[in-house]
Formats: structure tokens, sequence, C-alpha cells
């Protein structure tokens, strides 16, 4: 049981998050653009998604795409290495890696939700921040207290998506990384698993995201639970079109987020020892 929380070694994990996205989502960020599309516009295919503009097109949005990468990994992989060391006080390891990484993606995921929702908003061609920032625009719209209302339930959807993700994510890599796996194939793996595992939430909030911030939620009334049975049960299989193209750009972006672990870790722990 750990007696007291390392935060060197968590500002190193978020320095490993945060340098892995930068090259991970600009070599991934095609296979973004098309899962984005497939997701937010039902009945799409992949090959349709793929044809819907030229090549320079699949990187528009790009830099909102890095910005909410950056955001969220450096406190995904910092929050959730003091979570889970935090959770081992009372729990095994492997349990607090899945248990741990929940909490702190919820709370990384609502933080990270107003880049999500420009990066959605270019990606469709909406504009995002050019016209004024969602909370801004929601409050115009619908007043103050339902426009920070409307935008706070756009962070939840965000941060139970992200939560989800994470637990399987951290806690699947640890399982791997025990068991000897390489760092690469061990983050690829845990990434493509999640991914699969949290889909369907991951459906339903970019769907939220895709609408305008003038626009009524009724359709999203009840939880995100909720919002993702009722989804899967009238769309079935449907739901996860898209999900071979996320597979894609997470594998990508996370094999190259773990080949640059041990580097970062080594630069970032020099750096520490040498100022302390």
């Amino acid at each position: 049981m750990p007696e007291s929380i390392s935060y060197n070694n968590a500002l190193i994990q978020g320095f490993v998050g945060a340098a892995g996205a930068v090259p991970g989502t600009v070599l991934s960020f095609p296979f973004d653009s098309i899962k984005i599309r497939q997701q937010t516009t039902p009945g799409l295919s992949l090959f349709s998604a793929s044809n819907t503009q030229a090549a320079w097109g699949f990187h528009k949005g790009m830099g909102h795409a890095v910005n909410q990468k950056v955001m969220t990994r450096f406190p995904m992989f910092l929050v959730s290495a003091i979570a889970v060391e935090k959770a081992e006080a009372f729990m095994s390891e492997k349990r607090a890696a899945f248990f741990g990484s929940a909490v702190s993606g919820y709370a990384t995921g609502s933080i990270a939700s107003i880049a999500e929702w420009n990066k959605v908003q270019n990606s469709r061609g909406g504009g995002g921040g050019e016209r004024g920032g969602l909370l801004a625009r929601s409050i115009r719209a619908h007043g103050l207290f339902l426009g920070i209302q409307k935008a706070i339930k756009r962070a939840h959807f965000c941060g139970m998506r992200n939560g989800c993700f994470d637990s399987i994510f951290f806690g699947t890599k640890h399982i791997l990384t025990s068991r000897g796996y390489s760092d690469g194939t061990a983050y690829a793996s845990a990434a493509s698993v999640a991914v699969v595992g949290d889909f369907a939430m991951d459906v339903i909030a970019k769907r939220l995201m895709a609408v305008p911030p003038e626009d009524d939620l009724s359709k999203y009334k009840q939880g995100m639970f909720r919002e993702t049975f009722k989804a899967v049960a009238k769309e079935g299989v449907g739901i996860f079109r898209g999900v071979v193209a996320k597979t894609g750009e997470f594998a990508i972006s996370y094999f190259i987020t773990g080949l640059c672990a041990a580097t970062v870790m080594e630069k970032t722990r020099t750096l520490l020892n040498k100022y302390q």
C-alpha cells in the first residue's frame, strides 16, 4: 500500500500522454474525421465518409483536435496516476487501475468538453469557435440558467464517456504491461479494446456535440447510460458504424504514445531531478 502519492511519477505520466498526443493525433486525424462523420450522420458508410471531400479536407479541424488531445491526455495520464495510486490503498493494483481511472477520466473529460465541441463543429463544417464559444452561444440562445445547464449537460456526457474509456484503457494496459508486452503493443491494444467498449457512449456524446448551442436538447432528456441503451436498442449494430475508423485512429495514436513513453519518461525524470 502506498503511504504517499508520488507526484513526480504522476507528472511524468502526464508528459507521456501529452507528448505522444501531438504526433499521434496528426498522423491519425484522417481516421478521426471519417469517424466523426459516421457517428454524427446516421447511415453514412465508411466509403461515403471517406469520399465526402478532397484529401486536404480530412485535416480540417486538426488544430482543435490536437488541442483537445493535449488538454485531455496530460491530465488524463497525470490524474489517473494519482487516482490509481490513491485507490491502491484499499484495493488491488488491477482493480485500482480500473476504478481510479474511471474517476479521473470523468473529471478530465468534462473539462475538455469545450475543445471537443469545437473539434466536432469544425469537422462537420459548423465553424465551432469561429462564431463564438459554446457557453456564450448557449447563454445567448437560452438565457443564463438554461444556457449553463445545457453546457454542463454536454460536459457531463463527455465526462461519462471518458470515464468509461479511461477505466478500460488503463486497466487493460496494466494487465498487458504486467505480462511483459512492449509499451507500443500494450498502449495500442488497450486503446483498441477501450474504443470498442465505450463506442456507443462516444456516439451519443458526439451527436450531442454536433447539436448547435442554439438548438433544443429535448432529444437527450435522459442520462448517458439510458440514452446509450435507447440508441443501441433502436439502431442495433448500426450504432457501431465508425468503429473501424476510430479503432484505427486510436491504435495509431496510442502506439506512437507507447513508443514515446520510455524516452519521454527518461527526459522528464532527468529534468525533474535537475530542478529538485
